[in-house]
């Protein structure tokens, strides 16, 4: 049985042969911030339908929602 190998096209982006091999898209460059705004992540938990910002705070929810 043979396969038949598949076809570029060039209209979709990131269909290279190497997507199966673990490589990935260059991501998108974010805009320009004006001066005194700062961008920066945070994480969130979430426990069934809350979210806390705090890990201790999870974990205490998670722990009343055990029977």
């Amino acid at each position: 049985m043979s396969i038949a190998p598949i076809a570029h096209n060039p209209d979709q982006p990131g269909t290279g042969a190497w997507e199966s091999e673990g490589g990935s898209l260059k991501p998108d460059t974010p805009a320009a911030l004006p001066e005194g705004i700062t961008a920066i992540t945070s994480v969130h938990y979430r426990v069934g339908p809350y979210s806390y910002a705090r890990l201790e705070d999870a974990l205490a929810e998670h722990r009343r929602q055990r029977p």
